[in-house]
């Protein structure tokens, strides 16, 4: 076929594309008219389009192999960036631009240049296009293919890229057709980090799919991001001229494929979701014989369980999949990071079992979460907790970043740091990656959850702060976190990994070997431990990817409910003198702090005003800190015995830091109420 034969050939295939199915034959008869051969040759690449999915994204070498030519582009390329690059060949052609490997002259190194067709550079003019791709260069990260260059010449768009030698994940799905659990998922927070970033600096990606994703030495590289958003922008209405739809309806969300709403990062959570299913079931949640099908299904039907199809995927993931993917953008992760975080792991080998927790997919990726409340969740639903009204609060301290030796403890930016009521720093932990610290009774040591070097899993930790020395509680394969001081101080209850949720030990602090006190089915932390040594508070993830509060006595009889309703209740904190519990709240539609009687609850008090969340009790249960938008707010309770409950006094903010909101408290208070021992990230856009 000579290249003018496939240009008809080409236009009458792409116009027959953007008919409905049931009118692509009536159309193809007319545009081929009597051409009897011409007529054959379109119907048999619809055909192979229905069979393979999008016959344009198959790279120039099956085409070749097919005995469709390319077109002389390449000639033209090379004569239009004679002297910058030295044009080699075409290697991959695609529905929106061919792709050709390029010597770059000036820096010596190999390229991939993109070429825009020329029909849809027409449409969305050059100028426009390059003034909106300009965006895209200022993302850096490692898991995104960054833009070298870009420009036109001769008539003809195109932006430069690094050249990956490697394949395409669709290149490796379509000879392995599913991954192994523990490498989708490495893939999957390697791309739900990329696609983090980007989110935080205004960019989503639009075109999340396996076409779209290399894969280098084992790792993800994103390529186009911004492309499909620059396109769009730039060329509006004109686009649908050229026959083309922005986006691929097997990972297209149903928001962007009816184009009646606003496109935002939930809708790059659901293409991702999407990718994820097919890496492991073998096929595209929506598989179907034609787009206009697959329209349809993810339209209408559920998405098609996992659990069923493979049993080494949990319970767990198949939710966090379809959850990614539900119709509703309200009703998906509302970050890529919380996504990533939501995900668990295959069990390890050895050591009990254990396998690594959602915690250390948190840092596996990087997952960065903004200051204060904003960000919601780190594993669970997302909310923003507006700020508090201005006049009953008074500012005492001062914003902790403004501390010139304020200093992260370890590459994460993450700090461990000890600080007094108006934020100065008084420490700063030696720790990596660290997780929920807990001062002792005597308020003298610091227990918290860090990883050791070169370990991919967590264990307990014990800082001495008046001798400066730490030593390692737990030391094994297991990931263990999230350490309660008993009212003594000489033990400590924390979560362990395993295979089906999370397991909770008790350890002697000084020495001995760890006592089973509950294992659960799904994640359970402990959030706090009674004064009287009889129960714990414990945070228990609900099958609604949400959490109730449970009370586990400690002598490992039935937990039983203490909140457990359609609302998110976390960080449950119990008064020292054990009639009152603090939480955390979602009920009234944003993070709000209550107080509750205990045992029986049914007394509550509402404590934060226009939000809040973790609060912390001081040790004589006369002061309860909590957070709102970056803002430590202290508030006094007085008079806690009576019907009537404490009066709550008026809150203050003590001091501003880059804190995290999750599950579990970050932080915790010593029993004078005087410093402060927090986790926290050197700036907001880090």
């Amino acid at each position: 076929m000579t290249p003018e034969q496939w240009r008809v050939v080409d236009a009458i295939l792409r116009a027959s594309l953007s008919c409905e199915p049931a009118q692509r034959d009536a159309f193809v008869a007319q545009a081929c008219g009597d051409d009897e051969e011409l007529r054959r040759e379109v119907a048999s690449l619809l055909a192979a389009h229905d069979r393979a999915g999008d016959f344009l994204e198959r790279p120039a070498s099956e085409l070749l192999s097919s005995g469709i030519a390319p077109t002389s582009l390449s000639r033209r390329l090379a004569t239009a960036l004679a002297g910058r690059y030295e044009i080699e060949r075409e290697i991959g052609r695609g529905g929106m631009a061919t792709v050709h490997l390029a010597r770059d002259l000036r820096h010596d190194r190999w390229v991939a240049i993109k070429v825009l067709r020329e029909e849809l550079a027409a449409a969305v003019g050059a100028e426009r296009f390059l003034e909106e791709i300009r965006v895209t260069a200022s993302l850096q990260h490692p898991h995104i293919l960054p833009l070298f260059d870009s420009g036109s010449a001769a008539g003809l768009v195109w932006y430069v890229m690094p050249f990956v030698e490697g394949e395409t994940l669709r290149s490796r799905l379509a000879r392995e057709r599913r991954l192994p659990v523990d490498e989708a998922l490495q893939l999957v927070r390697e791309i739900a980090d990329a696609l983090e970033y980007a989110h935080r600096h205004g960019v989503v990606h639009r075109d999340v799919k396996p076409e779209n994703v290399l894969l280098q030495s084992g790792h993800a590289l994103v390529a186009d991001f911004g492309i499909a958003l620059a396109l769009e922008n730039a060329g509006g209405a004109r686009l649908t001229h050229t026959g083309i739809t922005l986006g691929t309806p097997s990972y297209m969300a149903p928001e962007q494929a009816a184009g009646d709403r606003p496109i935002d990062a939930r809708t790059d959570v659901y293409a991702l979701g999407a990718v994820l299913h097919e890496m492991l079931a073998g096929e595209s949640p929506f598989a179907a014989r034609s787009h206009q099908e697959t329209r349809g299904k993810s339209m209408y039907e559920p998405v098609s369980a996992l659990a069923t199809r493979r049993a080494d995927v949990s319970p767990s993931l198949d939710a966090a999949v379809r959850r990614a993917m539900a119709r509703e953008p309200d009703d998906r992760f509302a970050s890529a990071g919380a996504f990533a975080a939501a995900l668990t792991v295959t069990p390890r080998v050895g050591a009990r079992g254990r396998m690594v927790s959602a915690r250390a997919a948190v840092y596996a990726v990087g997952v960065v979460l903004a200051v204060g409340l904003v960000g919601g969740w780190a594993i669970a639903r997302s909310r923003f907790v507006g700020p508090l009204p201005d006049a009953p609060l008074e500012v005492v301290g001062q914003p902790i970043a403004g501390h010139a030796e304020w200093a992260p403890s370890n590459e994460d930016d993450m700090s461990l740091t000890v600080v007094d009521r108006t934020g100065r720093l008084l420490r700063t932990i030696a720790a990596n990656r660290p997780w929920t610290p807990r001062f002792s009774p005597d308020g003298r040591q610091v227990a918290y959850g860090a990883f050791g070097s070169g370990r991919s899993t967590s264990d307990v930790w014990v800082t001495d702060l008046d001798a400066g020395k730490t030593r390692r509680l737990t030391n094994d394969e297991n990931d263990s976190n999230d350490p309660q001081w008993s009212a003594e101080g000489a033990r400590v209850v924390y979560s362990v990994s395993a295979p089906d949720g999370k397991d909770l030990e008790i350890r002697p602090v000084d020495a001995g070997h760890p006592t089973l006190l509950a294992a659960r089915e799904g994640t359970q932390f402990a959030s706090d431990w009674l004064r009287d040594g009889s129960a714990l508070l414990v945070t228990e993830e609900t099958d609604r990817n949400k959490h109730d509060i449970l009370v586990q006595p400690v002598d490992g009889s039935t937990p039983w409910e203490y909140a457990a309703t359609s609302a998110d209740e976390t960080a449950a904190r119990v008064s020292p003198d054990g009639h009152w519990v603090a939480y955390t709240s979602d009920e009234s539609g944003q993070l709000e702090v209550y107080l509750d009687s205990y045992p029986r609850p049914g007394r509550r008090i509402l404590v934060s005003s226009n939000g809040g969340a973790h609060p912390v009790w001081r040790g004589d249960g006369r002061e309860l800190y909590y957070w709102n938008e970056g803002a430590l707010v202290a508030v006094r309770l007085d008079a806690m015995a009576g019907k009537a409950g404490p009066a709550i006094g008026t809150p203050i903010i003590l001091f501003r830091a880059h804190y995290f909101i999750g599950p579990n408290t970050m932080y915790d208070v010593s029993p004078d109420g005087e410093r402060f021992v927090i986790i926290q990230r050197q700036s907001a856009g880090s």
